[in-house]
């Protein structure tokens, strides 16, 4: 059973407009245009209003938006366990920011394993908004992501089980020959490069809610990129100063092979957070690791 078109219209629910669903699901509007037509032929009925200028979902829709969401991560679970089918081990697919995929995902894999020498992990790499998406549409059934401290929560309901797994922070660091340009109270020189995160990216808008530009009120954007993996080789070169989850650079800390700024006073505290569909015993089992 193919659920392509199923993904097609929770993720059109999620954007609420035919071409940011198009961009996200990385095909033309008048591709995603049909296979919305596809899917309301199969349904027997329109699921959106067309117009010249604009389209607006049914509120048919709307209104089974919840309901479709857990048939489609039903269908995909059950398709996982009997195609995955081993009486002596589990496998947990698990949505992760592409960062906690090299610094927190070990440690708790190996946790896992520990407790439950069986088990087996699916991963599931992407940004926050795409790893949530991941989650809300069943394709995963543990999600590991950041949240933001003294936030609102993640939009999910009472059932979903969460659990803090660990603390991180975001903290401006330097490497190569520019870890020499700090003054003697670590600030870093008003025409250093800076290595900065997208806008709209999740550390983008963390730095900026904590009221930390991008910039840091200094130098010049020398690079811009949402991976922190490839931000932290670039701050290794001495490319610029950087951001980055402290779970990420501490072996680069401890070394020396990057410095912090500012004597480390400058950090934006983050909480590393587990989420489990309740339907998945072993992923709420998880949950409760520590």
């Amino acid at each position: 059973m193919d659920l392509t078109l199923f993904d097609d219209v929770l993720v059109l629910l999620e954007e609420g407009n035919m071409s940011r669903a198009a961009r996200r699901r990385n095909v033309t509007q008048p591709a995603f245009s049909r296979r919305i037509r596809s899917f309301e032929t199969w349904l027997g009925r329109p699921i959106i209003k067309r117009d010249s200028n604009r389209v607006e979902i049914e509120p048919a829709l709307l209104a089974n938006s919840a309901e479709l969401q857990a048939l489609v991560g039903h269908v995909r679970e059950l398709r996982q366990r009997l195609a995955g089918y081993d009486p002596g081990r589990s496998i947990v697919t698990i949505a992760a920011q592409h960062s906690l995929i090299q610094s927190a995902f070990p440690e708790f894999a190996a946790a896992a394993r520990q407790r439950y020498p069986v088990i087996g992990f699916r991963v599931r790499a992407a940004n926050h908004n795409e790893c949530m998406s991941l989650f809300l549409r069943g394709e995963a059934s543990l999600l590991m992501c950041y949240e933001r401290q003294n936030d609102v929560d993640l939009p999910f309901d009472d059932g979903i089980v969460r659990s803090v797994w660990g603390q991180d922070r975001l903290i401006p660091v330097v490497g190569g020959s520019l870890r020499f340009s700090l003054s003697v109270d670590g600030r870093p020189p008003a025409d250093l490069p800076v290595i900065i995160y997208p806008p709209r990216s999740f550390f983008g808008e963390t730095l900026a809610r904590a009221g930390v530009t991008n910039l840091n009120d200094i130098g010049h954007a020398i690079a811009e990129s949402a991976f922190s993996a490839g931000i932290k080789e670039m701050a290794l070169a001495g490319l610029g100063l950087a951001w980055l989850p402290m779970s990420l650079i501490y072996n680069e800390v401890q070394s020396g092979t990057l410095v912090t700024c500012n004597h480390d006073n400058d950090t934006v505290p983050l909480s590393i957070s587990l989420f489990a569909q309740p339907s998945n015993k072993v992923a709420t089992q998880l949950c409760g690791l520590r």
